[in-house]
């Protein structure tokens, strides 16, 4: 396998990397193979060694001396503490950035939610987590402080970006998560109000201990993430599989 020159070698191998995460084929708790992945891609052990040290800085992988690199597992405690950073973390650039939500902001985040509530009342919840980030994005591009933004999306990629059978749609055998997925959006509709007519302390409450907060959302997230409620780590077969049905 070779790649386009043009891209910097280093996120080339990066990208191929990261794709291999989200697919799967790279599983948690697995040892990386550094010497077939370098003979596969036709790269020295430069941009690969860079890579992985970016996904080890981005909490995918870990870097044991004198063993190797290790796929990082996401389990739900990982999962409990990147909520807790993250809500932290987007209250403070949402109450940062309050003043500078006008019309126009105000305007975007009603449209993504009405486009959202819309597919949701087909059934359609395909387009839920783009919507999402759209959302948020609406004020955290107003915020200037480049290093929380970037452990911020950092950890929102920890999240997002992770080996989940990654296509598979919510549907009513996905009971926990359809519900999770409008009552998510109700919290949108709350926010945009906030925003609209509240406080920078409220709007910045609201995002860390009611959006962020984890307790409130374990159950569908044990769903989502396919984790084993007992040892809280990722199963091997889709979480839609292990729930029993209902009757």
């Amino acid at each position: 396998m070779r790649f386009d020159r043009p891209t910097p070698l280093r996120k080339q191998v990066y990208d191929y990397l990261r794709e291999l995460l989200i697919s799967g084929r790279l599983k948690a708790g697995e040892f990386v193979n550094q010497a077939e992945l370098m003979a596969k891609l036709d790269v020295s052990r430069t941009p690969l060694r860079d890579s992985l040290m970016q996904l080890e800085a981005e909490g995918f992988v870990s870097i044991i001396p004198c063993k190797g690199v290790v796929v990082n597992p996401l389990t739900r405690d990982v999962i409990r503490n990147i909520y807790q950073i993250s809500g932290a973390l987007e209250a403070a650039a949402f109450e940062m950035v309050f003043p500078m939500v006008g019309e126009l902001e105000l305007k975007r985040m009603e449209e993504i939610i009405e486009r959202t509530e819309a597919l949701i009342a087909e059934g359609d919840y395909s387009r839920c987590h783009e919507n999402n980030l759209a959302f948020h994005e609406v004020a955290l591009n107003l915020c200037d402080n480049a290093e929380l933004l970037r452990i911020l999306r950092s950890n929102r990629e920890r999240l997002y970006h992770f080996p989940i059978w990654a296509t598979r749609e919510l549907s009513s055998e996905s009971a926990d998560l359809s519900l999770w997925e409008r009552e998510y959006w109700v919290q949108h509709r709350r926010l945009l109000a906030l925003f609209a007519r509240g406080t920078a302390r409220e709007v910045a409450d609201y995002v860390r201990y009611v959006h962020w907060a984890f307790e409130e959302v374990e159950r569908p997230i044990i769903s989502f993430y396919c984790l084993d409620e007992g040892t809280g780590e990722q199963n091997a077969e889709p979480a839609d599989k292990l729930l029993p049905k209902d009757g």
